[in-house]
């Protein structure tokens, strides 16, 4: 499954003119369906070629379509990402870890808007299973589910036997709650470690609700800060799968909320680019500390071939449109630009606006092209 390395070594493919082929290709789950995979895929290359009134070399087509028709069967109920380029010697195939619409792309890069799309909804997560005695914890990226640490609370008699070992069942149950509490604080503490290890991830507390509560209330502020959510199950019945496919949805919750958080705290700043000409004066500047785009739809733009700013229309750079250069998708552009800035790119399902951004510095009026449609 495709990850955040992976979108870093795409980012840094580049060739010379538009050769490299980006196809994007939902799965189907039934067997007959598949079988049109090699086809499809066929139809979506052409409307790329067309779409950039360049050629594809019959030589990159053929072998994506054979690779659909080889390996589609491995790949059911996914999108996979297909990057071509015979004079690259490109080919990769990536299943996603989240849905995308069919696709295809061709360019002088790999594009990568719909791979950022299914990671910021999907990414990578932990999960703490708990009780009173044991804890599981897990990370998830995608289909692979790996075990963390499995720490177990320091074994007790059993508060029957108070009275035979001359303790009486309270200070029995006294030493039952101090070690469950140290047990709980085990859990804290690795969860601790892999967060300076692995950077912020989301975080799912599953057991049962006086478990996960007793857990929660001890999570420090910057680990209760990456708390997604949590499920009721009991930990000694659940498997990895199980906790997996019930964490799922509290992980998706939480995307779809921070990405209405991010919508809603651009909207109320005042350091905030709003539609096509202020932010593209900010990109090409260099000023977009946060940029928000569609994760829908190519808008087809251009980039000057001498000062390098991207524009809607060849006429609106400093240069007058000399040597601009026309590229299918402005909003990968403008992301890739953002990125390569050290910035954040989000993809917003159904935003108010075209695209926006969070500013680290104003951008001059005079920067800003007045006549962009």
């Amino acid at each position: 499954m495709i990850g955040p390395a992976d979108v870093e070594k795409l980012r840094a493919i580049c060739a010379p003119e538009p050769a490299v082929l980006s196809l994007y290709l939902p799965v189907p789950l039934d067997p007959a369906e598949r079988r049109e995979l090699p086809a499809r895929a066929g139809d979506l290359i052409a409307s790329a070629a067309a779409s950039a009134a360049a050629p594809i070399p019959g030589a990159d087509r053929d072998t994506v379509q054979q690779l659909v028709a080889a390996h589609g069967r491995d790949w059911p109920g996914h999108t996979v990402a297909i990057f071509a380029c015979g004079e690259l010697g490109l080919l990769e195939a990536l299943p996603l870890p989240a849905p995308a619409g069919e696709r295809a792309v061709l360019a002088t890069r790999p594009h990568v808007r719909p791979i950022l799309a299914a990671l910021q909804r999907c990414p990578e997560y932990r999960i703490a299973v708990i009780d009173r005695q044991h804890g599981w914890l897990l990370s998830i990226a995608g289909d692979s589910v790996e075990t963390i640490d499995a720490p177990a609370a320091r074994g007790v008699r059993s508060p029957r036997f108070g009275g035979w070992y001359g303790l009486d069942s309270y200070r029995i149950q006294q030493r039952v709650t101090e070690l469950a509490r140290h047990h709980y604080r085990d859990v804290v503490t690795i969860l601790e470690r892999e967060a300076r290890a692995g950077g912020d991830r989301p975080l799912v507390i599953g057991g049962l609700p006086e478990s996960v509560g007793q857990l929660l209330s001890l999570l420090p502020a910057h680990l209760r800060q990456q708390y997604a959510g949590s499920f009721h199950a009991d930990p000694h019945t659940l498997t990895t799968a199980r906790a997996r496919e019930l964490a799922g949805p509290v992980v998706a919750d939480w995307a779809a909320q921070r990405e209405q958080q991010l919508i809603a705290g651009t909207a109320e700043r005042t350091d905030t680019a709003v539609g096509f000409p202020a932010c593209l004066a900010a990109v090409n500047a260099g000023a977009a500390g946060l940029l928000l785009i569609p994760d829908q739809g190519l808008i087809p733009g251009f980039v000057c071939g001498r000062c390098d700013a991207v524009s809607l229309s060849g006429d609106d750079c400093p240069d007058w449109g000399a040597a601009a250069r026309p590229i299918p998708d402005l909003l990968e552009e403008m992301a890739v630009r953002v990125l390569d800035d050290h910035g954040q790119v989000v993809a917003v399902r159904q935003p108010p606006w075209a695209v926006a951004a969070q500013l680290r510095f104003p951008v001059p009026a005079g920067q800003v092209p007045q006549d962009t449609p």
